[in-house]
């Protein structure tokens, strides 16, 4: 992985500063485009497809999941076949048959030359049919557009190549080997299922004057660190980015994610009115910057239209947010000879996206248990809190789940999820307002506090807030205060965070000694916590 560049992605704070994530944040992605989209698709005895029960409809976003092998690459491969650059094998047809059939509904079709009378229609019905010999050894494929008052006209693939074309891939095998060092402008033009060509389109779009320049410029240098162009090499140019004006490093020696961010960068950047098909996203990049990733996505949509399998939940929680998109579970009978696959619509309900959290793997696979959230910046806040004040003074919070997140930069990203997490889920009701933000009192914690109220402008203020003392610790029985203020005094970040640990420690065995005592002095060091957690409980109505 290359270290200078992605240690950035270390460094939370940059992917919370692009307009793109901003609004992704905010839910207020637009769908507002009019430009060529699908709106379903039909798959008979294509691959592991026998025959969908309904069709599957698709919106600005739609995200497959499901198990490798399910099924879910049958699809986007169905839907790339309406394009040129698509390997259709004869063994793409279901075993036991000769014949399959793909149906694509097709809104908004602009300027397709090749498409005859269909050119500028509004809708069409795009059928693929697919005859394959006895031997398996050969196929044939016809496509035919049809609509109501039309009839059918037979028809040619789309072309694989700007600005005719419309499917932009990024499946699991595009990563190359090799990338062609030629730089020509039909390399550039290419729309490929593979990143050979990249160093020709980093060739153009990294030059100032082209458009998009500055959109891929800014989004590679966030989610990177650092912006990939095409540098000199000995039979052209290649993918890298530049050390110093004479030192360069190829893109085969960054992280495997690499190519595929700046790839997807690169397109984004010069899209609109495309599909693009992604497969897995979140392969070999680091949380941070997939979230980054998604973000553009969301913010591309709309005036793009996006077809996502994944494994993460990640991308399921942030895609799936956002109004209009669909999310579907592919699936397929483990041990089961030949493979037959069934599509299932996820039902926009609390209980059935929070089972597909979990399946996915989701951390806080309890999250419908609470009544409410408290999110605090320190560990020793949430110890004392959860373990001490609220058991103690405020019962009435025990169903209050309060969470750490080990540092003030943190905070606003910790809380966004959470509210990201509310859109998923459908849970307005039921949480919106059930959550609250406590930071330090120094600087850091008055800037996070100030700017996620101006966010969320419709909550009430009172949900984020500073407690007055620049540093917990301060809310320690007063026994501890002479410890308190040497600890806070130690200038090496590594040994404060120790000694904080350790002081912690101590003050829990403390308080563990003799509970009358330590309510005694609690109540004395931590009245304004203990009074702040009674207001959070009388909200609730408890």
């Amino acid at each position: 992985m290359l270290r200078n560049g992605w240690r950035n992605l270390k460094q939370s704070r940059i992917f919370y500063s692009s307009i793109a994530l901003k609004n992704c944040l905010l839910g207020v992605v637009k769908t507002t485009r009019a430009a060529m989209q699908i709106t379903a698709i039909d798959i008979k005895n294509f691959r592991s497809f026998k025959n969908m029960d309904q069709s599957l409809e698709f919106g600005p976003i739609t995200v497959l999941i499901g198990a490798n092998n399910a099924g879910k690459s049958s699809i986007l491969k169905a839907i790339h076949a309406m394009q040129e650059g698509v390997e259709i094998s004869p063994l793409d047809v279901r075993i036991g048959t000769t014949k399959g059939s793909i149906s694509i509904g097709l809104t908004e079709i602009r300027g397709v030359a090749r498409w005859g009378t269909y050119a500028n229609a509004e809708s069409a019905r795009l059928d693929i049919q697919l005859t394959g010999s006895q031997d398996r050894r050969s196929i044939g494929i016809a496509l035919q557009l049809s609509s109501p008052g039309r009839g059918v006209e037979q028809v040619r693939p789309l072309l694989a190549h700007e600005p005719e074309h419309f499917v932009i891939p990024y499946l699991s095998k595009r990563k190359t080997a090799n990338y062609s060092e030629d730089v020509r402008q039909d390399h550039a033009l290419a729309i490929s299922s593979s990143l050979m060509y990249l160093a020709a389109k980093l060739s153009r779009i990294s030059n100032p004057s082209f458009p998009g320049h500055v959109q891929y410029r800014d989004t590679c240098t966030e989610i990177l660190g650092f912006m990939v162009t095409a540098i000199p090499s000995q039979n052209g140019q290649r993918p890298g980015a530049y050390l110093t004006s004479t030192a360069t490093l190829p893109i085969d020696q960054m992280g495997e994610g690499v190519p595929n961010i700046v790839g997807l960068l690169a397109d984004l950047a010069l899209s609109e009115g495309k599909l693009f098909l992604i497969e897995e996203p979140e392969n070999d990049l680091h949380p941070a910057a997939l979230k980054a990733l998604l973000a553009l996505v969301l913010e591309s949509s709309s005036k793009n239209q996006f077809v996502i399998s994944t494994h993460s939940n990640i991308v399921v929680s942030y895609l799936c947010s956002t109004d209009g998109s669909r999310l579907y579970s592919v699936n397929s009978t483990r041990g089961k000879l030949p493979l037959e696959s069934t599509v299932v619509s996820i039902d926009p309900t609390p209980e059935a996206r929070l089972s597909v959290l979990r399946d996915l793997g989701y951390s806080f696979s309890d999250f419908e248990l609470w009544d409410g959230w408290l999110v605090l910046e320190e560990s020793s806040a949430e110890r004392l809190i959860r373990d001490y004040l609220i058991p103690w003074f405020v019962p009435k919070l025990a169903r209050v789940r309060t969470l750490s997140t080990n540092g003030v930069n943190q905070i606003q990203a910790t809380f966004e999820d959470f509210n990201r997490l509310v859109r998923f889920t459908h849970l307005e009701d039921a949480y919106k307002g059930a959550a609250w933000v406590r930071t330090d009192g120094d600087e850091s914690g008055q800037v996070i506090v100030a700017e996620l109220r101006r966010r969320y402008s419709t909550w009430e203020p009172s949900h984020f807030s500073c407690f007055s003392q620049p540093q917990f610790e301060h809310y320690y029985p007063n026994q501890f205060r002479d410890r308190v203020a040497e600890t806070l005094a130690i200038p090496d970040k590594k040994q404060k965070r120790e000694a904080k640990r350790l002081l912690l420690d101590d003050v829990r065995v403390w308080l563990d000694q003799d509970a009358e005592r330590a309510k005694a002095a609690l109540l004395a060091s931590a009245k304004e916590v203990i009074d702040d957690l009674a207001s959070i409980a009388q909200s609730l109505g408890r």
